[in-house]
C-alpha cells in the first residue's frame, strides 16, 4: 500500500562554482592630430565599463570598454598632459546546464602601455572576470505522513533553518554629483586624469524595493593655473532604491548586491580662476541576489509498530544563510626608487586573484595586488613605479562551512617620503564569506505491508540495558514499540536524562 506523503516545495536558485578566467587584451592606438608627439609615457591608468551582459543558449556574454587614461610628457611643451582612448572587449563563458542567471564581475588586473613611434601607443592589459552561474531548481521536503496514526507510524524529524535563493536579478541607475573643491585647493586649470571606484556598504530588502547603499571613491589628478600638478580625493555616498525586484510575503529575506560601473562621466563644471567645481555622473548596475529564511521539518528516520514500511530516501542539500565577516590586514610596503621624491601625486592598489584554503576552522586568504604610485623626482619631473606584491591574512572560517572572499578593497593610502623611496601604508579589507550545507535524508516515497507472523512467541517481558550513544528511540525503534510507552513502563519523564547502563523495562508488543 503507498502512503501519501506530506511534502513541501521550494522553487529557488542553487548557485554553481564561480567561473574565474583572465583575458588578455591588446590594441595600437594612433595618437591624434590635435596631441603632439609623444616623448615619454609617465603613467596609464584603466576603468572597466561593462555595458551589455546576456544569458542565452546556455552561454553568457558581457561586453562593453576599458576607458584608459594616459599620462605623458610632449614634444615641444611643458608639462604633464593626458590622452583619453579606449579598447572594446566581449568575454563568453558557456554555463553549467540548466543555469539562465549569472552574476558578472570584471577588473582590469594589469595594464601596459609602451610608445611604438611618436605618433603610436601599445597597449595590453589583463583582465580578470568571476561569473556565478545560478541554476533554478525545485527543493523537496517531506516532514508529515498523511496516514501515521492508521498505520502506527512513528517519526523522527529534525527541523532545519535554510536560505533560499529567490531571486537574482540586476537595475541599472544613474547617480549625479557636483563636487566643491575645498578651500585650500588651486582652482583647476586642467583636469588630467579621474580614477573611480565604487562598494556597497548596505543592501536591505523592503517588500518589492531593495535599498541600496554605497560610496563612489573618485580621484583626480589636475593641473592648476600655474602649472603645478595636485591630487584630489573624494568620497562620495549614495542612496539607491530599486523597485521590480521582488520576493514572497514570507520568510525573513536578506538580500546581496555586486556593482559594475557601466559609464563615466567627469569633468570640470567651472571656468578660469572660478574653475572650482567637478562634476560626477557614474552609470551603475547592481546585481541583486535576494534570499528568504524558512524553517523546514524533515522526517530522518520511521517505523510502524504494526506494519512493515519500505522508505525511499534522498539525501538533499540544506543551505544556511551565509556568515559574512570581515578581515583586515594593514598593509606596509617600501617602494624603493633611488632617488629623492618630492611629492607623491596620487597611490593605488589593484586586486587580482584571491584565494582561500581552511584548515581546523581558519581560512588563509592570499591576494595577488599591484601597488602603482605617481610622482615627482627631486628636480620635479613626473614618474610612475609599479610593483607586484602578495598579501596574506587570516580569519575564522566558520567551521565546517565553505569560505569564499566575497570582495576585497584597500582603504586610504598614507605615503610617505624617505630616503631614496615612499612607504606606503594602507588596510585591505576582505569580505569573507561562509555558507554551510548540511545533507539531510529526506523521505521521497513510502509503502507499508502487513508483517509475517513470528515463528515463536515474543517473551512477554523484556529487561534491557540502555547502551552507549543509544537513545529510547533506537530501542523503541528496535522493540517496535513507542518512546511513550518506554518511559510510562519505567515510569521516567525525560528520555534525555536517562544514562547509559540504566535498566530499562520494555513492554511487550500487542
Amino acid at each position: 500500500m503507498e502512503l501519501e506523503l506530506q511534502k513541501e516545495q521550494f522553487d529557488c536558485y542553487r548557485p554553481g562554482a564561480p567561473l574565474v578566467s583572465t583575458r588578455e587584451e591588446t590594441a595600437e592606438t594612433i595618437v591624434p592630430d590635435y596631441s603632439p608627439d609623444i616623448t615619454r609615457i609617465v603613467d596609464v591608468s584603466a576603468c572597466l565599463l561593462l555595458r551589455s551582459r546576456t544569458v542565452a543558449e546556455g552561454k553568457l556574454t558581457a561586453s562593453g570598454s576599458v576607458k584608459l587614461t594616459l599620462l605623458y610628457m610632449a614634444e615641444g611643451t611643458q608639462g604633464l598632459r593626458s590622452l583619453e582612448y579606449s579598447i572594446p572587449f566581449e568575454q563568453a563563458e558557456k554555463l553549467p546546464d540548466g543555469c539562465d542567471k549569472a552574476v558578472v564581475e570584471g577588473r582590469v588586473c594589469e595594464v601596459e602601455a609602451r610608445l611604438l613611434n611618436p605618433r603610436k601607443l601599445f597597449t595590453r592589459l589583463n583582465i580578470e572576470w568571476k561569473a556565478t552561474p545560478y541554476c533554478r531548481m525545485t527543493m523537496t521536503t517531506c516532514g508529515k505522513i498523511a496516514q501515521q496514526e492508521e498505520y502506527a507510524i512513528q517519526t523522527l524529524c529534525e527541523k532545519h533553518e535554510i536560505s533560499l535563493i529567490e531571486s537574482v536579478g540586476d537595475k541599472d541607475f544613474v547617480f549625479s554629483e557636483e563636487l566643491a573643491l575645498p578651500g585650500g585647493k588651486e582652482a583647476i586649470a586642467e583636469l588630467l586624469c579621474s580614477r573611480v571606484k565604487t562598494r556597497v556598504s548596505e543592501v536591505k530588502s523592503v517588500g518589492s524595493k531593495v535599498v541600496l547603499k554605497g560610496v563612489a571613491c573618485v580621484s583626480l589628478l589636475y593641473a592648476a593655473e600655474d602649472g603645478r600638478l595636485c591630487s584630489w580625493d573624494e568620497e562620495l555616498p549614495f542612496s539607491q532604491i530599486l523597485d521590480g525586484v521582488s520576493a514572497e510575503e514570507r520568510g525573513e529575506v536578506t538580500a546581496a548586491a555586486v556593482l559594475n560601473l557601466s559609464g563615466c562621466e567627469i569633468h570640470t563644471a567651472g571656468e578660469g580662476e572660478e574653475n572650482r567645481a567637478v562634476s560626477v555622473k557614474l552609470f551603475l548596475n547592481a546585481c541583486i541576489v535576494l534570499r528568504r529564511t524558512e524553517s523546514v521539518e524533515c522526517i530522518v528516520d520511521l517505523y510502524s509498530t504494526a506494519y512493515e514500511l519500505d522508505a525511499q530516501t534522498q539525501s538533499v542539500e540544506l543551505w544556511q544563510s551565509p556568515e559574512v565577516s570581515s578581515v583586515t590586514q594593514n598593509v606596509r610596503e617600501q617602494l624603493d626608487i633611488g632617488a629623492d621624491v618630492k611629492c607623491v601625486l596620487g597611490a593605488d592598489v589593484c586586486f587580482g586573484s584571491v584565494g582561500v584554503s581552511q584548515k581546523d576552522g581558519r581560512a588563509s586568504i592570499r591576494a595577488a595586488a599591484t601597488v602603482s604610485l605617481l610622482y615627482l623626482d627631486e628636480s620635479g619631473a613626473p614618474f610612475a613605479l609599479e610593483r607586484r606584491i602578495e598579501i596574506t591574512a587570516e580569519g575564522e572560517a566558520g567551521g565546517e562551512a565553505q569560505a569564499s572572499v566575497e570582495n576585497v578593497c584597500a582603504g586610504d593610502i598614507a605615503a610617505n617620503s624617505n630616503a631614496g623611496g615612499v612607504e606606503l601604508r594602507f588596510p585591505v579589507v576582505f569580505t569573507l564569506v561562509s555558507v554551510a550545507s548540511p545533507m539531510c535524508v529526506c523521505l521521497t516515497g513510502l509503502s507499508a505491508s502487513e508483517p509475517e507472523a513470528p515463528e515463536t512467541d515474543p517473551p512477554s517481558l523484556v529487561l534491557r540495558a540502555l547502551g552507549e550513544n543509544e537513545s529510547l528511540w533506537d530501542i523503541a525503534k528496535q522493540y517496535r514499540t513507542t518512546v511513550e510507552e518506554l518511559l510510562s513502563a519505567n515510569e521516567l519523564t525525560d528520555s534525555a536524562a536517562i544514562a547509559a547502563g540504566r535498566m530499562l523495562l520494555i513492554p511487550r508488543k500487542r
